[in-house]
């Protein structure tokens, strides 16, 4: 049995139609888990922390999870949600410069459609809230790095160069119409993973694995 498939689904905070949707993007995580690329699970960072089920589950895994939520509405519902010891905590953005931004949950995509949920939250310039590099934690060991930060994924890839050069750990992006409310097409944040010399190696639903390139020599 799996840590989710135990968990008190009813004690979680949260709004209802958001955590659905963190309960079934789980199983995108709980395949990667299990993909067996991950050699090691010392430490893993995850950005979009939402309600907590995301680094919840991981540090399950993971002897340390490093998370990022920049939303004043959703971060204190995921410390709640996910008060694990072994969870380093940031109300941040990731990205590749450093700067505040300010979380902007909208109801509407690009498209003029409605939003499915409010876990889709999208950060602009300015505001209170940080953005960090992950870089700039100078992490020893890193053996998973899992984006779903709506459209900022490229962004932080960029904010993470010296650690995914020195760590080689496997990336999960999720990688849709989100990219391109920002400006950037979903091939340049594929090209971009396959220029670090890494290849592509699954695909669920709008996440992508991504595994280092010497790791199938």
């Amino acid at each position: 049995m799996n840590a989710g498939a135990s968990w008190d689904w009813g004690k979680f905070v949260g709004d209802p139609v958001e955590l659905k949707w963190n309960r079934k993007d789980l199983e995108n995580l709980q395949t990667v888990l299990a993909s067996g690329h991950i050699k090691k699970r010392r430490s893993a960072v995850q950005a979009g922390g939402c309600l907590g089920i995301f680094p919840k589950y991981l540090a399950t895994e993971f002897d340390v999870v490093y998370t990022f939520e920049p939303s004043p509405i959703l971060f204190p519902q995921m410390v709640l949600n996910a008060p694990e010891q072994n969870i380093v905590r940031f109300q941040a953005a990731l990205g590749h410069s450093r700067g505040m931004v300010d979380p902007v949950c909208s109801l509407r995509g690009n498209d003029g459609k409605t939003v499915l949920h409010a876990g889709m939250t999208r950060v602009e310039s300015g505001g209170v809230i940080p953005t960090m590099r992950l870089d700039d934690l100078l992490l020893p060991r890193c053996d998973l790095i899992y984006l779903d930060i709506e459209g900022w994924e490229l962004f932080a890839l960029q904010g993470a160069l010296r650690t995914i050069s020195s760590c080689r750990p496997v990336i999960v992006c999720e990688i849709n119409r989100g990219c391109e409310y920002v400006g950037i097409t979903q091939d340049e944040v594929r090209d971009t993973i396959y220029t670090m010399g890494y290849n592509h190696a699954g695909t669920m639903r709008s996440d992508y694995m991504f595994v280092p390139r010497e790791a199938g020599k």
